[in-house]
């Protein structure tokens, strides 16, 4: 893997040059359309942009960093950053409220269609995304994994307005993440069934996997985001999900699938394979729980197994503890009726990371902004400088692998203008692997190629579900209250399924799905 490196130095270069030949009364002809040295000396006016552009969270972008220079000296554009924090609702709507108006517009998901359906927004061209960005649409589809509905995706009511977006991490699968060592321990080689995997948690909890003599052990932890989801993606579904089954909406924690999957869930618990305190541990628990060694199963995103994690990473917290500790990344295991997969969410193209224009926003800004944000995807040496900063300062090669400088902080990012700020792009494998170890690539490479099943709404819609943002959370309040009961034995599965399912229907959940089949794509 080759290091890159001098980007700065080759701008000052050009500057220098550039200078020199100005003022001997030459041309200063390049055969680089995007130099500096052509931006110089073409005659031409910066195009001057106004943008609300993305921010680390809590640190609103400023104006006139170091990066942004960059970007406007590369592009002969002048940026006027209007310094908000995109991640606070209550800001970013009051703004447009009050009138204020801007060229470019990245969201954090924060109302953006609301903006839409008030006029605020402008549409652009599908035909110029794949014009003008081949390189940029071409890793949008490598993630999403199907061309055409990635072009469903990135409309909303049957128009574009945005320069998609999604990234690696959003589309990488929760993974199963095993102690190997305990499998070794209670002589276990693989898991390729539930049933398998029942032996696994039934070893991990009264086999002495640990080896210290003492009951103190559980198979799986099981709370948090992803709770379960290889059990789940063996019975086809995800739970708290919509999905189109006959051609009709149906909503997943009503279905046979769901209550077989709580009552094998059951099981486990009064087996004692599940750690019963999953139903009140926040995330952070259940992280230390597994630094100490009271489980063998971990369910994550691969984000939180990377090594630039640096010490909050999954993987490391556990080795700072026991030094002999190894793990392995299973794959998702198959169902009794042939179903198997992991949870991914259904992708959101128009949401988080999307940029959007202003209703007065000119077409010279959109390609402008196009042409910019294609060069930062298909160009690693613009990416890298704007992305991970200086090398020696920001960031390191060691053994051709790319390692961050850990003191950094995101106040640090924000005054340079580093990270998702100016170089935000749909990060695919190949990008992301040059800042991996081997452990990483191959937690990585498996979360985005395994079989996955979807959570979420997993349909593309025209809209927005005005039902589900009504009773949405009526809804899931009762199922996930169910949930829990179920699973610790507080209810009777059987006897209260039927009047369970009923009471969800009326909570709002009818009125969901008719919804849902009026608006969603056909």
């Amino acid at each position: 893997m080759a290091k890159k490196r001098g980007f700065c130095v080759s701008v000052v270069f050009l500057l220098v040059i550039t200078m020199l030949l100005t003022a001997c009364g030459s041309n200063g002809d390049s055969n680089n359309d995007n130099s500096v040295a052509e931006a110089e000396t073409s005659g031409e006016e910066p195009l001057k942009i106004t943008i609300i552009t993305y921010n680390q969270v809590g640190y609103p972008a400023v104006d006139g960093t170091e990066v942004q220079k960059i970007v406007e000296e590369r592009f002969n554009v002048d940026f006027d950053v209007i310094e908000m924090d995109i991640f606070e609702p209550e800001e970013f709507n009051l703004y447009f409220a009050q009138g204020g108006e801007a060229d470019v517009i990245c969201t954090a998901n924060t109302g953006i269609t609301e903006l839409i359906d008030q006029g605020i927004l402008r549409e652009i061209s599908i035909n110029d995304l794949y014009e003008k960005m081949p390189t940029w649409m071409a890793k949008i589809e490598e993630l999403v994994g199907d061309a055409e509905l990635v072009k469903t995706l990135s409309q909303y009511n049957g128009k574009n307005y945005c320069i998609p977006y999604t990234h690696g991490p959003a589309m990488e699968s929760g993974t199963m993440i095993v102690r190997k060592d305990w499998m070794e321990n209670v002589g276990i080689d693989s898991v390729n069934s539930i049933e398998e995997f029942e032996e696994l948690l039934d070893a991990f909890t009264y086999g002495d996997p640990d080896g210290n003599g003492v009951d103190d052990t559980y198979g799986i932890h099981g709370g948090q985001r992803y709770h379960f989801n290889y059990i789940w993606g063996a019975y086809g579904i995800m739970p708290d999900s919509y999905y189109v089954d006959n051609d009709e909406v149906i909503y997943t924690s009503i279905t046979d699938e769901y209550k077989e999957v709580l009552t094998l869930l059951h099981k486990w618990y009064e087996a004692g394979y599940i750690d019963p305190e999953f139903t009140t541990d926040d995330r952070t628990m259940q992280r230390n729980k597994w630094s100490e060694g009271k489980f063998g199963v971990l369910e994550d995103n691969a984000y939180w197994c990377d090594s630039l994690r640096g010490e909050s990473g999954v993987l490391k917290m556990l080795e700072a503890k026991n030094e002999n500790a190894t793990f392995e990344f299973l794959e998702p295991f198959e169902g009794p009726n042939g179903d198997v997969g992991a949870m991914v969410d259904f992708p959101s193209l128009i949401g988080d990371g999307a940029m959007y224009f202003g209703i007065n926003a000119s077409d010279e800004v959109v390609y402008k902004m196009m042409e910019i944000k294609e060069a930062m995807a298909s160009d690693w040496d613009l990416y890298e400088r704007c992305y991970y900063g200086v090398e020696g300062e920001d960031y390191t090669y060691e053994n051709e692998i790319l390692t961050v400088n850990a003191e950094q902080s995101a106040e640090d990012y924000t005054e340079k203008g580093l990270r998702h700020t100016w170089a935000m792009v749909p990060t695919t494998f190949d990008w992301m692997e040059k800042s991996m170890n081997e452990r990483d690539k191959e937690v990585h490479s498996a979360a985005l190629s395994q079989p996955t099943v979807y959570s979420g709404t997993a349909f593309p819609i025209n809209g927005t579900c005005e039902a589900l943002t009504i009773k949405g959370e009526d809804v899931s309040k009762i199922v996930s209250e169910y949930y829990f009961n179920a699973i610790t034995g507080k209810i009777d599965i059987d006897s209260t399924w039927d009047a369970h399912v009923q009471e969800v229907l009326d909570a709002g959940l009818s009125d969901i799905l008719a919804e849902y089949n009026e608006i969603r794509v056909k």
